[in-house]
């Protein structure tokens, strides 16, 4: 009973030792540990080696693994790439440690999770001509795309849109919005209005393709 309770006793310091905030110099709680390297007001800053549970040599900003380095888990795995905010973020190839083989993931990492092969832009902007200036808002969560073109002169103007993909589209007054989107979608936009000296007319064109799904603002202006 006694020895029982004594390991009860261990386990909960370990626990309470284990959760409990950290000052420095390595903020992330798998790497604290040993650390050499340099420092910046206490806190591992620069080039350094953090060793805990886990291990990691590379770039440090404050504390946690940034830019890039080789971040090596308890049980053999490693990541070799970049990092932000001591998680895997950007270009980095995982090696999963197997007794039949080794398992490599290369590709792209966004928060510490595996995003793919190939980075994809949120959206794309293609075939512009005329003085055509877009902005492209990411509004929040959702399935709407909307466009509004402004002219210097005439404030709004409605332009031809033709869609590549699924949605359903609506029109009131010049702004023209576009609901039910299926992601990735297609906007090729053609226009015309006053140049800034208002003593012409410029045609404008320019393909919009947003990738990521949500609620999108597009704005042109000239």
């Amino acid at each position: 009973m006694k020895s029982i309770l004594n390991v009860v006793i261990i386990v909960f310091i370990s626990i309470h030792t284990y959760s409990q905030e950290l000052t420095g110099p390595v903020l992330k709680k798998e790497l604290a540990g040993k650390y050499e390297g340099e420092l910046k007001k206490g806190l591992a800053h620069g080039l350094g080696t953090a060793i805990g549970l886990d291990a990691y040599t590379g770039h440090f900003s404050k504390g946690l693994p940034e830019s890039t380095g080789t971040y090596t888990f308890s049980n053999g795995d490693v990541y070799q790439g970049e990092f932000s905010k001591g998680l895997f973020s950007g270009k980095g190839t995982l090696t999963y440690k197997k007794l039949n083989g080794d398992s490599i993931v290369e590709g792209y990492w966004k928060e510490g999770k595996y995003i793919g092969k190939i980075l994809v832009a949120p959206y794309e902007i293609s075939n512009k001509t005329g003085s055509v200036n877009p902005s492209v808002m990411y509004i929040g969560e959702g399935d709407k795309v909307e466009i509004v073109v402004m002219d210097p002169f005439s404030k709004y103007i409605i332009p031809q849109i033709m869609v590549i993909g699924q949605c359903t589209q609506q029109t009131y007054y010049s702004r023209n919005l576009f609901a039910d989107a299926v992601f990735p979608i297609t906007f090729d936009i053609q226009y015309s209005c006053i140049n800034k000296t208002n003593a012409g007319i410029i045609n404008s064109t320019i393909r919009i393709k947003i990738n990521k799904p949500g609620n999108w603002q597009i704005t042109l202006r000239n």
